[in-house]
Parts: C-alpha cells; sequence; structure tokens
C-alpha cells in the first residue's frame, strides 16, 4: 500500500497492483484510500465487513469511490470508470464482480502527503481519462478527481463516495448543514434535532438503505459524530442524491454526482474530509 503521513494521520492507500486482489470491479482503484489511523486514536474508518481482513471486493472498506454506471459496447464487453474493462459474465469467486478483461493502468506520483494517480481508458467510442489526487494537510483529507472526455460520444457520469464509518455508541450518525427529510424505514429516523439516527430494535445484519431527502442541488456539509472523535465531510459539487446505508458493521452516507460531458471537456470535483478530536 501506499502511505501518506503527518504528525495526526496516515493514510493506508491500494497499490492498484500490488493490492490487486483487494479490487474487484466496483470502485475506482487510484487513490482507493483503505485506512485513515489517527496517530493517538487509531484507524477512524470501518467497512461493511469490518474488522474481517481482507473484506468482500464487492463491499471493501475505507472510503472507496466509484462511477456507478458502466459503458457497454455492442460485444458485451463494459467500462468501468477507473476500474478495468470488464465482461458481462461474472467472477465466479466474487459476489457481484464482473470477469476482468484489461486493469486500468496508472501512472503515479507519490510524495510523503500528496498522492496523484492519472489513467486512461477506451472502449469503443468510448475514451476517458481519469485523475485522482489526495493531499494530507494537518487534519484534513482532500480527495480530488478530474474527467477528461477525449472520446466522440458524450459521457454520462454517474459518480459517488461511499465512505464507512464506525457506529457512534449512542447511535446518533450525523447531521447536515441543509434541512432534511427522510421516508419511513425500520432502521433510521430523525431525532428532534434533524440528526439521523440509528433505530436499535432493526435487524441490522439485513443492513438498510433509504435515500435522504433535502439536499439535491446543494453542496452539504455533513458532521459524522465518531466514537472516537467527530468527522465533517464538504462537497464542492452539486449533490444528485445522498443516500444513506449501514449494517451490524458500519454506516456510510454516499453523496452523489450526476452529470454529462461533452466531447474534449474537462470536469473536476472533490470532496474534504476533517478528522477532529
Amino acid at each position: 500500500m501506499y502511505r501518506l503521513s503527518n504528525a495526526h494521520l496516515t493514510l493506508q492507500v491500494l497499490d492498484p497492483v500490488a493490492d490487486e486482489d483487494r479490487l474487484g470491479t466496483r470502485y475506482v482503484s487510484g487513490c482507493y484510500v483503505y485506512a485513515v489511523v489517527d496517530s493517538k486514536l487509531g484507524n477512524m474508518l470501518a467497512g461493511p465487513g469490518y474488522p474481517h481482513d481482507p473484506p468482500p471486493v464487492f463491499h471493501g472498506q475505507g472510503m472507496p469511490e466509484a462511477f456507478r454506471d458502466s459503458l457497454a459496447v455492442d460485444d458485451g464487453r463494459r467500462m468501468v470508470i477507473g476500474n478495468a474493462i470488464v465482461s458481462q459474465e461474472p467472477d465466479p469467486d466474487e459476489m457481484n464482480t464482473w470477469q476482468i478483461e484489461e486493469r486500468c493502468t496508472w501512472e503515479v506520483e507519490h510524495g510523503d502527503t500528496q498522492l496523484r494517480m492519472a489513467t486512461q481508458q477506451s472502449l469503443g467510442d468510448w475514451s476517458v481519462q481519469v485523475e485522482r489526487r489526495l493531499v494530507l494537510n494537518d487534519r484534513g483529507v482532500l480527495s480530488e478527481t478530474r474527467v477528461t472526455n477525449d472520446g466522440p460520444e458524450v459521457l454520462p457520469l454517474v459518480w459517488y463516495a461511499h465512505p464507512f464509518f464506525p457506529w457512534p455508541d449512542d447511535g446518533v450518525c450525523c447531521s447536515f448543514t441543509s434541512d432534511l427529510t427522510m421516508p419511513e424505514n425500520p432502521g433510521f429516523g430523525l431525532d428532534d434535532e434533524g440528526q439521523i439516527v440509528r433505530k436499535a430494535d432493526h435487524d441490522w445484519d439485513k443492513g438498510q438503505f433509504v435515500k435522504i431527502e433535502g439536499c439535491q442541488g446543494r453542496d452539504v456539509r455533513a458532521q459524522y459524530h465518531h466514537p472516537r472523535g467527530q468527522i465533517t465531510v464538504h462537497n464542492d459539487f452539486e449533490l444528485a442524491q445522498m443516500p444513506i446505508w449501514g449494517n451490524s458493521c458500519t454506516v456510510s452516507f454516499e453523496p452523489h454526482l450526476e452529470k454529462t460531458l461533452a466531447s474534449s471537456t474537462v470536469f473536476s470535483w472533490s470532496l474534504v474530509y476533517s478528522f477532529e478530536e
């Protein structure tokens, strides 16, 4: 794994080559943050199977990001942006994972507190360049993505971040700067202060997924109530949707971006995570 480190935090980032057995075909393989370790508090992140190691590749752990919709051509192959060219035949050894035809090859620039990875993928009339960048600054982590559509077709982007956090002891998960609502569901609710809370009587081994309402079209600051501190997450793009998901091991809110990118167009966006004691 690659490591970025300062006096407060160490980021453990998957090496797309050496750690290929941890990748699967779901998440962007460049600058995939697997753990954020506080020098005093330990690992601040989790995952659907955490602390089992290695976790199932479809579930992963840490702060992965993904392009939800793959791009297909007539022969049945698909391009998973930032990951691989795949077939539609499932991998018999991994749940919800395609057979890999060709992995992304990443150009890597690695410093003590910064990591940049860039790749280019082509399939049929689709052609895309993806650049990922991580910057560690004091107690903050910048995760930035830059996409260039260098093919002739309009490029549809449906991207989301999927950071996995440990459950807070009191079940009060997170709050947002904007007013929000939530459809009735058996797992999550809202308290009197508008904070998202975990319903203790739900069967969390089965998990729960629900879309938070009221975030669309905004950039939103989220405050996660970590059992050993606070984590603030801020996006610089308009949200398309914001689901929240959890199981017995972890909880994750998932900021989504949806964008169509014309040929010869560049678009970039970022998230900033602040880890506070």
